[in-house]
């Protein structure tokens, strides 16, 4: 079919109202504090000035985090005030709502306050014998409780390095919560080579995460890609063969041709994603676009960068092989974290070195080769290979090693439609090229040491797919699991 040709592209008239490009990594979290005291005014009066002091710091902590915006309301003393200050709280579309609770305050204020907040609540008091903080908090979150609503607690002081990692656990957990609700995960093709692990199912992601499912077909992003003028494509071939590693050009597979092609099919996509309002996205490729077209492995590790040739950008989770529930796995990570997130699978493991092989069949997130801020430093360690004989498409894939680092390693996976979601940590480590000889030399590998026993893990595992990021978050994960009502299992 002879596909015609629109030099302006029909996806530049979009809605005035669709600004889809607001960055997640770099949004700034919305977090409300509600102070409370005792209902007698008299009483209050002696103690307002020890209350505002204990919301300062509890302000003044937050915001020195840099990527949180804070707002504040009068103290509650009274029943009338719970219910007005915090709907006007609520007003501000927060992520979360930390309930200040340094004194004896009356239970029910936070109890009617709870009632106007759809957002993740903790309730902190202070270490302070002087005041009675600690049985106001216990009263105030057995209250909310009692009614069937969810808040956390934490007894401590503010300026304390072990409570600051419990609240800033919470409010990444929380930001993840809240920010999932309302997204729009963009599913281009269907079920990829009888992986049912990896399929979808649409009501339990909107009734568990608030997260619509929008069904495309894969072949629309190859209709697009035609439509991609040749010179943007150039563009973008040029700067990869100024910074990467290596192109291995065969001639056969791998051809200027098909690596343009594959570039345009990546346009294609970052428009569908901007045209549609994509938050998330999975592609299916296996055995379509790999087979007869060109598989998606440039889109793979493009969409999941913080960069591409057009400079920094917000990174879009991209999940290969329409692995949807791997793909909300690596949304979840990536708000929790604010880092491009990897997409391997469990390849093989080394007994004498103990290490478990992760590899992807084509392409991850090229930050994880250097993890460098510095674009060229990770591209330089990166190669283009000729697609493997096993695929009879054309293009390339994306071939590293992934540098040495502390990784959280996760997944969600389902059992008779409940949720878990299994968590391990480990190290990768440097290995040297030839290693890659044992299993796929041009797919991208990460050499990990974990910390759980390999057969045990193998055993309770319940994937053949595995994502990560770097750095440990098994805490804020943990904490994401109570607030959404998730079984957590460390493994």
């Amino acid at each position: 079919m002879q596909i015609k040709k629109n030099p302006e592209r029909d996806f530049i008239n979009l809605p005035k109202y669709l600004n889809v490009s607001k960055s997640e990594v770099g949004a700034t979290k919305k977090v409300g504090i509600l102070s409370f005291s005792d209902g007698r005014e008299r009483v209050h009066d002696t103690l307002k000035e020890y209350i505002a002091g204990c919301e300062q710091q509890i302000a003044d902590v937050l915001k020195q985090h840099g990527d949180i915006e804070v707002f504040t309301a009068e103290t509650i003393f009274s029943n009338c005030q719970a219910a007005e200050v915090s709907r006007k709280m609520q007003g501000y579309q927060l992520d979360a709502c930390i309930l200040n609770v340094p004194v004896f305050a009356f239970p029910n204020y936070a109890v009617l306050a709870s009632l106007f907040q759809e957002v993740p609540l903790l309730a902190i008091a202070p270490v302070n014998g002087l005041y009675p903080g600690l049985g106001g908090l216990q009263a105030a979150v057995n209250g909310i409780q009692q009614i069937g609503f969810s808040c956390e607690k934490v007894w401590g002081n503010i300026t304390e390095g072990t409570v600051q990692k419990k609240v800033f656990a919470f409010l990444d957990a929380a930001y993840a919560a809240s920010r999932l609700k309302g997204q729009v995960y963009g599913l281009f093709g269907g079920r990829s080579i009888g992986m049912v692990s990896g399929s979808v199912n649409p009501d339990l992601w909107l009734s568990k995460f608030g997260v619509d499912v929008d069904h495309v077909d894969q072949l629309e992003i190859l209709r697009r890609a035609q439509l991609v003028p040749d010179e943007e494509a150039q563009k973008a071939l040029s700067w990869l063969e100024n910074n990467l590693r290596r192109i291995c050009y065969d001639g056969g597979k791998l051809t200027r041709g098909s690596l343009i092609m594959q570039i345009k099919c990546y346009i294609a996509l970052k428009e569908l994603i901007r045209e549609r309002g994509y938050s998330f996205v999975g592609v299916k490729c296996h055995y379509d676009f790999s087979e007869y077209y060109y598989p998606q492995c440039i889109s793979a590790a493009f969409c999941n960068d913080p960069y591409d040739w057009d400079g920094p950008k917000e990174p879009v989770v991209f999940s290969c092989e329409a692995d949807s529930d791997g793909a909300l796995t690596m949304q979840v990570l990536k708000l929790i974290s604010g880092k491009p997130v990897l997409f391997s699978d469990f390849r093989h493991f080394l007994k004498q070195e103990d290490l478990f092989v992760f590899c992807n069949c084509g392409a991850c997130s090229t930050w994880y080769a250097a993890q460098s801020d510095d674009y060229r430093e990770n591209l330089k360690k990166v190669s283009l290979c000729p697609v493997i004989p096993k695929y009879g498409g054309q293009g390339a894939h994306v071939q590293f090693i992934a540098g040495e680092s502390q990784m959280t390693f996760a997944r969600l996976t389902r059992k008779n439609e409940t949720y878990q979601f299994q968590v391990f940590v480990g190290q990768f480590h440097d290995m040297p090229e030839e290693m890659l000889e044992q299993t796929c030399p041009a797919w991208p590998h990460g050499y990990a040491k974990v910390s759980s026993d390999p057969e045990e893990l193998i055993s309770r595992y319940h994937s053949n797919h595995i994502h990560a990021i770097s750095g440990d978050y098994t805490e804020q994960i943990k904490m994401f699991c109570k607030l959404k009502q998730i079984d957590f299992e460390q493994l």
